[in-house]
């Protein structure tokens, strides 16, 4: 006979902890992405033979890179710990469901640009990707800043 394993009730508050890993992964990621931008676009070297990209660049890539990475995993963990268990509550449900989509075309944008071939593409999805990046703050910062009204109901 083997002994009875308790479920705890999920929890539907994120802990001061779990918003910390949050906050540190999503800021050093778009943090790292933002840098990106401003090294590529506006520190862009002219070296012997022309346009050479910034040293930097090359670093706050792999990054970005390392906190998508961990963004992928912590979004699992968000999707279990917070999504699911709200999912049928009214409250902050349309910026919770933007998010999600948000997030979905950053992964798949995120996957394009490092296997999609072709050059008109990889502009393409490039401009998506960092565009959508840039914007996230805005409805991310909404959504966290609304967490309040309904705690204390």
């Amino acid at each position: 006979m083997s002994p009875r394993r308790r479920t705890a009730a999920p929890r539907l508050h994120l802990s001061r902890r779990g918003k910390l890993a949050i906050y540190a992964i999503l800021g050093a990621t778009w943090g790292s992405g933002i840098l990106w931008i401003v090294l590529h676009y506006f520190l862009a070297r002219q070296g012997e033979f022309g346009s050479e990209p910034h040293p930097l660049e090359r670093w706050t890539l792999a990054l970005h890179g390392a906190g998508a990475f961990a963004a992928l995993l912590l979004g699992g963990w968000l999707w279990k710990a917070h999504v699911a268990p709200w999912w049928d509550s009214p409250n902050r449900r349309a910026s919770g469901i933007v998010l999600v989509a948000l997030g979905a075309v950053l992964i798949v944008s995120g996957y394009l640009l490092y296997y999609a071939s072709g050059d008109a593409l990889r502009d393409f999805v490039g401009a998506l990707h960092w565009t959508i990046g840039v914007l996230l703050a805005v409805p991310l910062l909404v959504h966290a800043l609304r967490s309040g009204r309904y705690r204390a109901k």
